[in-house]
């Protein structure tokens, strides 16, 4: 009997398969340049479909790829069985807790929606685009992580079905093994229903961007690397070199130019996160500047992230350090004034409450890098996907003898090395990381490197 078929009499929902109405939505990401054509899709409507589909296909000794908003795919998916999540879309905030349950189908765009009337805020992403369980999982990096750290860290617990135990909730005294690994651990372990997280006591913040004109940029990376390391811990700074779009949603001072941009966020007064700025200012005079009190529920306005699904090219790196050298060799492989098909060339600088230990063990790797660096390539259809995955990778080669010994898997992307994901955690993370993963997942239901 065919798996759809088995699924069907297991009482799942929505089995879809290529013909059937729903399925080309159910497969959908944000990364179109992954091609994702499973042979049979479970578009989940309730935890008891996951932990179904789950049963059903351990029992056929098959895998199970799971999709999410499609932002970190890294392979492409050709056959088999997936199950989409896209149906769990509910919010619930418990104001006095200061909690939210997330359903795993949310990006969090409607966690900001739903947090910001009760004057709370979750700790996301850059992106509120990007699915909040996929980015929890692999320990999250956002805007603020010099402040509050990784997001992972706020963790209350996860709802996940797994192999070995069916539906489950997991946290510091319910399966704490699990609960531990899934905080930055990734993948290979269950199909996640739910996640509830803290939420802060956040309205707003003190921050934006400045964009520097192309020709400032070696002596603004200069100073960048001898500032940003030093800024105290209530503010969370990155710099990316870009070539914007000649796009009319972007101010005509910027539109269409190589131009460099300071992202800044700070949890401390004007006055105080104006001196903490006074460094960057002084390099230079700015073609845009937007930093200024902004609301919370608009903190992705600070590094203006892509929306539109999009082909994705890109790869990410840890740096044990940025020094005169190394801004050289980032700035002769990021080519600002030629056509080299780069879209960003970002550095994020982590700070204090990233790269100090959670209260309770997690599993985020590569907290002791100084820097991460992460690169797009531009989303030109005149491009092939291989000459835009090789322009990654040249910026990437290019500042390799600084790479810290580990990664930050959220941004590992097609670009890196095969390698890359296994060593976004050190050796005895790793052993961790599989003997939980054996427990809970001993067939190898869930594929994942260096799972086994």
């Amino acid at each position: 009997m065919s798996a759809a078929s088995d699924l069907r009499n297991a009482g799942a929902s929505r089995v879809l398969e290529p013909h059937d109405d729903g399925y080309t939505d159910a497969i959908a990401g944000f990364d179109l340049g992954v091609a994702c054509a499973p042979d049979v899709v479970i578009d989940a409507q309730t935890p008891s479909d996951a932990a179904r589909t789950v049963a059903v296909t351990a029992e056929r000794g098959e895998q199970l790829s799971i999709l999410g908003s499609g932002h970190g795919r890294l392979a492409p998916i050709h056959g088999g069985t997936a199950i989409s999540l896209r149906s769990f879309t509910q919010v619930e905030v418990d104001a006095p807790n200061q909690t939210a349950r997330i359903g795993a189908g949310c990006t969090w765009d409607p966690v900001l929606a739903a947090a910001t009337p009760h004057s709370l805020a979750p700790l996301c992403g850059s992106a509120p685009g990007v699915g909040v369980v996929g980015y929890l999982l692999g320990g999250g990096l956002g805007p603020l992580q010099s402040t509050f750290g990784f997001s992972s860290d706020y963790v209350r617990s996860f709802e996940v079905a797994t192999p070995a135990d069916g539906a489950i909730t997991v946290a510091t005294d319910s399966h704490p093994d699990l609960f531990t690994a899934m905080r930055g651990g990734k993948g290979g372990f269950g199909v996640v229903t739910a996640v509830t997280i803290e939420l802060l006591e956040l309205t707003a913040v003190y921050g934006g961007g400045l964009y520097f004109a192309a020709m400032d940029a070696p002596a603004l990376l200069q100073a960048y690397s001898e500032w940003a390391p030093n800024l105290p811990g209530t503010a969370t700074t990155s710099l990316a070199l870009l070539h914007l779009p000649s796009s009319d949603a972007l101010p005509a001072t910027i539109r269409g130019q190589h131009v460099a941009h300071v992202r800044f966020a700070s949890t401390d007064t004007r006055d105080d996160a104006e001196a903490a700025l006074a460094t960057i200012r002084s390099v230079a005079a700015p073609l845009l500047d937007t930093i200024d009190v902004l609301p919370y529920a608009r903190l992705g306005t600070i590094h203006g992230d892509p929306t539109a699904p999009m082909p994705v090219a890109n790869g990410g790196i840890t740096l044990s350090k940025l020094g005169g050298d190394t801004v050289a060799a980032l700035l002769s492989a990021a080519d600002l004034t030629g056509d080299q098909p780069l879209s960003s060339v970002e550095i994020r600088t982590l700070g204090p409450a990233a790269r100090r230990p959670p209260q309770s063990a997690d599993a985020v790797g590569g907290r002791s890098a100084a820097h991460l660096l992460n690169v797009y390539a531009a989303p030109v259809p005149s491009l092939s996907d291989d000459d835009r995955l090789a322009a990654a990778r040249s910026v990437i080669d290019a500042v390799e003898r600084w790479h810290a010994p580990v990664n930050l898997v959220n941004f590992v992307g097609r670009a890196n090395s095969d390698d890359a994901i296994i060593h976004s955690w050190t050796a005895e993370q790793n052993a961790q990381l599989n003997a939980v993963r054996a427990q809970h997942d001993p067939d190898g239901l869930f594929p994942f490197a260096d799972h086994g």
